[in-house]
């Protein structure tokens, strides 16, 4: 790709990366007050059944697109990707079988309507991914940003549209039908696409290739989601849907923190596999150092500020929930930390290790998500949660280290942590005196710009020159 089509690229895909990321929370503000407690939990607990579903849905094949651009030829591609889009075809059907023959079975209290509005949506992403990978291989960067954005973005306009001048009653259903509907359309959109450069068809060959790449990684991603999502099922399921409401909008508010890592790794994965092909070990220890200090400036600011920010973008009745923000922020920090060892088990193609230490933090969240959540509720889930992370940098760390055991030295870790433990203890000394809250952050902004002034100074002239020339030019 040229210079110029590489950057514009790059610019839409941090773009498309930052509204995928933040939709949750910039809607905050709108659905926390046009929705109850209640009709938000369900809301959100629907989300993170779709999660799950399109992850069994898809099986992780989108993982094989972007290596058959590796083994076939240009011709192969569209027929590799038609079987891929059929075979993710059956498997809807089989599920909407399954599906109909299971409420046959079980009790009455289930609602229907929703099991199948969760089978659709998540047919409907598993295709949207599928289909965003071949785009992405074949540099068609507009096309895919526009995959990643529009559904998202009409889903919720009719959504807000249709709670607020349509329906009177059941106004979750006012959220999950119009972006089930949606993301039909996308599906069909998007089989068109697909088929009308191959047709329809089931080569074993190609899907026996899919196949032995892709399932390693699909316990993977369960695992993935149960940790990210099955404390929103559990809180449910064990307490009430107002308790997830609450919870899931303060977890959207410490998502914040999850924008900026998924923005940057856009950066840092291809620099740092480039730096440790060519075994560049110090290079990437003194950089990793900025990179640990920036997000630990972001994940204190975000403590800081969180509970104005809160009270800002929701209603009074979500308010409840800031004594648990510090542990959701925490578990967001701990999860770049762990990543960052997972590249180089990925580096590595240590994969089924990956899968096998994920298995085991998401089997011990869902076991303390069971005997802690009945009695204290969401508070549970979150710091159970921040376990079951803290349990998955260890086991990642552990192994990583064993790989490469001189990237990433452990201790680089102490003093972040200590700072944000420090300031999280500030948070709930000052959770009532704002005032006092804000000046410490300012105070803290302040000692940054000191300590990193000499950075900021080489920094400076260089956007300037950067400006310049583009006015030149």
């Amino acid at each position: 790709m040229k210079a110029k089509k590489f950057t514009e690229a790059g610019l839409l895909y941090f773009i498309a990366t930052l509204f995928n990321k933040g939709i949750g929370f910039v809607t905050v503000p709108i659905f926390s007050r046009i929705l109850s407690t209640s009709d938000y939990g369900t809301i959100t607990t629907f989300n993170s059944w779709v999660s799950m579903a399109s992850v069994v849905m898809s099986l992780a094949l989108y993982m094989s697109i972007r290596a058959s651009f590796i083994d076939f030829s240009e011709k192969e591609r569209p027929k590799f990707l038609s079987v891929v889009i059929t075979f993710t075809c059956m498997i809807f059907v089989i599920s909407m079988i399954i599906g109909a023959l299971a409420i046959i079975m079980i009790p009455n209290n289930v609602n229907i309507a929703l099991v199948f509005l969760c089978l659709v949506q998540s047919f409907g992403l598993a295709l949207v991914n599928d289909y965003s990978y071949y785009l992405m291989m074949r540099y068609e960067y507009k096309a895919r940003t526009a995959l990643m954005v529009l559904p998202g973005l009409i889903s919720v306009i009719i959504s807000i549209i249709v709670i607020l001048f349509v329906i009177d009653d059941h106004l979750y259903l006012g959220r999950i039908v119009p972006t089930t509907i949606v993301h039909a359309i996308v599906a069909v959109i998007v089989l068109i696409a697909v088929f009308s450069k191959a047709k329809p068809q089931l080569n074993f060959k190609y899907l026996k290739y899919g196949l032995i790449i892709s399932l390693p990684l699909v316990l993977h991603s369960i695992a993935l989601q149960i940790l990210s999502q099955s404390d929103r099922v559990m809180i449910t399921s064990l307490r009430n849907a107002a308790e997830t409401g609450i919870y899931s909008l303060v977890y959207n508010l410490g998502m914040i923190s999850t924008v900026i890592t998924s923005s940057l790794d856009g950066i840092w994965i291809p620099w740092f596999t480039e730096k440790l092909k060519n075994r560049k070990i110090k290079e990437i220890n003194t950089l990793v150092m900025d990179y640990v200090h920036l997000m630990t400036y972001a994940m204190v600011g975000l403590i800081l500020v969180s509970v104005e920010v809160l009270k800002i973008f929701a209603d009074h009745r979500y308010w409840v929930g800031v004594n648990i923000i510090p542990p959701i922020v925490l578990a967001n920090y701990i999860i770049f930390m762990y990543t960052l060892y997972v590249n180089i088990e990925h580096f590595h193609k240590k994969t089924p290790y990956i899968t096998v230490n994920t298995l085991i933090a998401a089997a011990i969240n869902l076991g303390l998500n069971f005997i802690f959540i009945p009695k204290y509720g969401y508070v549970a889930a979150a710091y159970t949660t921040l376990v079951a992370y803290i349990i998955a940098f260890i086991l990642h760390a552990r192994y990583a280290k064993k790989i490469e055991p001189e990237l990433y030295p452990l201790k680089m870790f102490i003093s972040p942590l200590l700072q944000i433990l420090v300031f999280t203890g500030i948070y709930y000394a000052t959770l009532d005196l704002w005032i006092i809250r804000w000046g410490i952050l300012v105070l803290y902004l302040v000692a940054i710009l000191f300590k990193e002034r000499f950075r900021i100074g080489i920094l400076i002239p260089r956007i300037a020159d950067k400006c310049s020339f583009f006015r030149k030019n």
